[in-house]
């Protein structure tokens, strides 16, 4: 095992839900920079959490 290997924290379904609803409600303001900035993630990690949860929203249709 890598012992210096260190994965990032896992992101709460509540902070993902805040993030996808914040990013719904007004993408211009609400931006992926702005959100991965204020929240203290990686850009591409905010971008996919968008995407899972757009998807997960259409799958409830």
């Amino acid at each position: 095992l890598n012992r210096s290997f260190k994965p990032p924290i896992p992101v709460s379904d509540e902070l993902r839900t805040t993030l996808y609803q914040q990013f719904m409600a007004d993408p211009e303001t609400n931006s992926v920079r702005v959100l991965a900035e204020r929240n203290y993630l990686s850009m591409k990690r905010v971008d996919a959490i968008l995407r899972l949860k757009g998807l997960e929203e259409h799958w409830k249709q």
